[in-house]
């Protein structure tokens, strides 16, 4: 049984709905699939919006395994097209499970949910929204948690100097709590337009990495040691290498990127033993019932979306229609920098 009220028969179980999937390579469907049930512990959501991850979904757009061996899509799922895209939904819950408490119809929430007209998923994945927080701003949460976690793991402490390389979604993501946690922060990106951004989410001060005086602007920055915690958002070893040397010693360099390359250099050759540098991975939240678990980081995130001490408004760069999707994936895919934040309206 399922509480289901006010809503158009016209829009029940038999009604077919459209969903993305990536087929191949940089191809891409619209396919009609039947209206998701509900499950007896789950929620069925009509879309309001949705955003891109433009560094996972353009992975899968491009049909590029997380392994060697090209078994996996992501951690733990099989690689198998066609798939959907995407984890990231705010939407009106059009259906509630039976055993489902704290949840009603007409209630906006953010679910992990691909792109699609309509999602189906258990209770406990869903965050019911506050008004204070926007859709615009809810439907990174996903995204924003990425760099919350990521940044987390560097163990950041009053009077840190934070380096985030790399100022797409993630990478700007870290600026934004680095600011909101007083943290000194500098972004670091090639791209022009992604350093303005940068900046407007609190950057202290941005450099690009490619500058004949980059060396000389990194050791004029804050009190001129480097960095005590790096985010690595930018998918490259380059980048891990800029990292660790551009860290003081005993820093961390937090590994937020996918890596789908090998290292051209030697991580624990010279100089980097010396420095006693810690490298660590990002992934995922912290077991349930750790301080900072999955419902209080999102929660700390929503209280700072609503305080205003994040602003997600430089970050978004594109408003879309749900049909131009396709479109969008091109565009990130042949590699346009102007492209960061991307809201698709359904």
């Amino acid at each position: 049984m399922i509480r289901q009220e006010n809503v158009d028969d016209s829009k029940r179980g038999w009604v077919c709905v459209k969903q993305l999937l990536v087929t191949g390579p940089c191809v891409t469907e619209w396919v009609d699939v039947p209206e998701p049930e509900c499950a007896v512990d789950g929620l069925v959501v009509r879309a309001r919006l949705t955003a891109v991850s433009t560094g996972t979904e353009i992975r899968v757009f491009r049909g590029i395994a997380v392994d060697e061996r090209g078994e996996f899509l992501h951690e733990t799922v099989p690689f198998e097209l066609p798939a959907p895209n995407g984890y990231s939904m705010v939407g009106t819950v059009e259906a509630v499970g039976d055993s489902v408490e704290g949840f009603s119809v007409g209630d906006r929430v953010f679910l992990p949910a691909a792109h699609a007209e309509v999602a189906a998923m258990p209770a406990d994945l869903a965050v019911r929204l506050p008004e204070s927080v926007s859709d615009e701003a809810a439907v990174f949460l996903n995204i924003l948690e990425v760099s919350h976690i990521a940044l987390r793991r560097g163990d950041p402490t009053p009077g840190c100097q934070l380096a985030v390389l790399g100022q797409g979604v993630i990478g700007l993501a870290g600026v934004a709590y680095g600011r909101a946690f007083g943290l000194e922060t500098i972004g670091i990106d090639p791209a022009s337009a992604r350093r303005e951004i940068g900046l407007a989410m609190g950057a202290t001060a941005v450099l690009d990495p490619t500058a004949e005086d980059f060396s000389e602007r990194i050791a004029a920055w804050g009190d001129g040691g480097g960095a005590d915690v790096v985010l690595e958002a930018a998918s490259g070893w380059d980048a891990i290498r800029t990292g660790m040397d551009i860290a003081r010693t005993d820093a961390t360099i937090v590994v937020v990127a996918r890596h789908t390359d090998v290292p051209r250099f030697n991580p624990v050759g010279h100089p980097y033993l010396g420095k006693r540098l810690n490298l660590v991975t990002s992934y995922g939240y912290p077991a349930d019932g750790g301080r900072w678990d999955c419902s209080s980081s999102r929660r700390l995130t929503l209280e700072l979306l609503a305080a205003g001490r994040i602003s997600l408004e430089p970050l978004i760069t594109d408003r879309i229609d749900c049909n131009e999707l396709p479109t969008i994936y091109g565009r990130l895919a042949a590699g346009e920098p102007s492209i960061v934040g991307v809201v698709v309206s359904w």
